[in-house]
């Protein structure tokens, strides 16, 4: 006779709770989609919505909801930025550290370019 092993069901995600303070600091700073101001593919759809920039760490744990560490992001650019997090990342801390981002206009990556190699690394 072999045993059945039960699992107990997953809790349904409540989704993050961010405090309406930090929200507006956020809209106060990122006024539009952030990946429109950085260049990022595609074209802008939907409202703006807050998206974690650093990735959540495994085991269920959340990653820090703080100011630098949210952005607005359309569908679009959050898609963007989650299929190609090693390329975007770096880029979206930058915007949000008020470093400057060096203008690129290389439809592909051209690693002889410092900001392509920047975000190939």
């Amino acid at each position: 006779m072999s045993s059945l092993r039960r699992y107990s069901p997953m809790k349904p995600s409540r989704g993050t709770e961010i405090p309406q303070k930090l929200r507006d600091q956020v809209a106060e700073r990122d006024r539009l989609c952030v990946g429109y101001v950085i260049g990022m593919p595609g074209e802008c759809q939907g409202q703006p919505e807050l998206d974690h920039v650093r990735a959540s760490g495994a085991l269920g744990r959340k990653s820090r909801t703080s100011l630098d560490n949210l952005v607005r992001l359309c569908s679009t650019h959050h898609r963007e930025k989650t299929n190609n997090g090693r390329l975007w990342r770096p880029v979206l801390l930058d915007y949000i550290a008020g470093r400057p981002t060096a203008e690129c206009s290389h439809v592909d990556r051209n690693p002889a370019c410092d900001v392509c190699a920047r975000r190939l690394a």
